[in-house]
């Protein structure tokens, strides 16, 4: 057996850290109506879970393929898709309650498609590996901030591996 060193951002990036998205013109914090952050629940871009999307991806085109437009949209979609683990309920918020933001796949994929200034918050959150760096969680006593035991956790109906 091989022991994983302490900066091993594949094991680090595969627990997903909680993002709370932000004005994309003011670049302050979202909050609803009561307060509370409009949080993301992101795997990191090291993770198995984003190998394991690319992977599919390679599998289902081919490595060299040049997509088109729809399809590179559907397939960066997918992927973003595969590395949010959920979000919360709130999100409903930014549409003034008039959208269903119960977390599903199939609702990742078309907010992704939609909602550019998400996806590239989450996309830059999940390639930051600063986000994912165990020492800062354990040494601020803040615990992971990942869904599991946060206070407000993710609605996500998918598996852990983002594949459902």
């Amino acid at each position: 057996m091989t022991a994983k060193s302490r900066f091993n951002t594949t094991e680090a990036g595969n627990t997903p850290r909680k993002l709370s998205l932000k004005d994309p013109f003011t670049g302050v914090t979202l909050k609803d109506d009561d307060g509370a952050t409009i949080d993301f629940y992101v795997y990191g871009a090291q993770s198995d879970i984003a190998r394991n999307a690319h992977k599919a991806r390679e599998r289902r085109y081919g490595k060299n393929t040049v997509l088109g437009d729809d399809e590179a949209a559907e397939v960066g979609a997918e992927y973003m898709a595969a590395i949010t683990q959920g979000w919360t309920d709130n999100l409903a918020w930014i549409y003034d309650g008039e959208v269903d933001c119960k977390y599903s796949r199939k609702r990742a994929i078309e907010l992704y498609k939609n909602e550019d200034w998400i996806t590239r918050q989450v996309m830059e959150f999940s390639l930051n590996t600063a986000n994912y760096d165990p020492q800062r969680f354990l040494s601020s006593g803040a615990g992971s901030e990942s869904s599991p035991g946060s206070k407000r956790s993710p609605k996500s109906t998918t598996k852990a591996d983002g594949n459902s």
